[in-house]
C-alpha cells in the first residue's frame, strides 16, 4: 500500500515522541511481515507461532515508560490473531518489541493477511502519530506443505498424499528416502487405510495414488 503522506522525521521541542513499526523501504509503503507454517510445523503439530514486531522511536529517549497501543484495521481469510492493547517503550529505550500471536490456516496451501495498526485514539496511548509508512504494518501468513524437491517417485504430488506420508513416516520429504521398500510401504499402509476410511483426495478431486 503507498501513502502519499510523509509525516516530518524532526520532533519539535513541546511536541510528544512519536513511534514507527520499523520500515527500511525507502519507499513509502507499508511493510509486509511474513509467518511461514511448513511440513515440520504440521509433522510436530504446531498450530500457532509467536512473532515479534519492532518499534522504533523516533526523537530523543523519554524519561519515563511510555505505552503504546494497537489496533486491528482490516483482515483477509485470517484465522484467530491475538495481540496485547499495548506494549510499554521503557525509559531511555529507542526501540522495544510486540508480540503477536498466530495461529495456522485450516486448510494447506492458503494464505491471509491482517493489517495491524498503531491507535493513536487510544486514550492510553502516549505518542504522537509517526510517518504515515511506519503507522501500520500487514501481517502476511502461509501454509507451505508441499516440499521442495518433489520428484515423484511417490507419484504426482498432493498436499492429502504429503499428509499421509507424513503420518506413516513421521519426517518431512528430505528425510524419506526415495527407495522401492519405502514406496511399497507406503502403498500398502494407504491400502490398509482405506478398509475403514475414506478415500483422500488430491486438489483435483481424484483419489491419491501410490505406485
Amino acid at each position: 500500500m503507498l501513502y502519499a503522506c510523509n509525516t516530518s522525521e524532526i520532533i519539535k521541542y513541546g511536541e510528544r515522541p512519536r513511534i514507527n513499526f520499523e520500515n527500511t523501504s525507502k519507499l513509502n509503503i507499508t511493510v509486509q511481515h511474513y509467518v511461514y507454517f511448513t511440513d515440520e510445523d504440521y509433522l510436530n503439530g504446531v498450530t500457532q507461532k509467536n512473532d515479534s514486531l519492532k518499534l522504533e522511536l523516533m526523537g530523543e529517549a523519554s524519561a519515563e515508560a511510555l505505552k503504546c497501543c494497537f489496533k486491528l484495521i482490516s483482515e483477509q481469510n485470517a484465522p484467530d490473531i491475538t495481540f496485547p492493547e499495548y506494549v510499554e517503550l521503557p525509559a531511555g529505550a529507542y526501540e522495544t518489541y510486540v508480540v503477536v500471536k498466530v495461529k495456522r490456516p485450516e486448510r494447506t496451501d492458503s494464505r491471509f493477511v491482517v493489517t495491524l495498526g498503531i491507535d493513536t485514539e487510544n486514550p492510553l496511548h502516549d505518542f504522537d502519530a509517526g510517518k504515515c509508512e511506519g503507522q501500520q504494518l500487514e501481517i502476511v501468513g502461509e501454509f507451505r506443505l508441499k516440499p521442495v524437491g518433489w520428484n515423484n517417485y511417490f507419484g504426482t504430488y498432493s498436499d492429502g498424499k504429503y499428509c499421509f506420508m507424513l503420518d506413516f513416516f513421521k519426517g518431512t520429504y528430505g528425510s524419506i528416502g526415495n527407495t522401492s521398500n519405502n514406496r511399497a510401504l507406503v502403498r500398502e499402509a494407504y491400502k490398509e487405510y482405506r478398509l475403514t476410511n475414506p478415500a483422500i483426495l488430491d486438489e483435483e478431486g481424484n483419489e491419491i495414488i501410490f505406485p
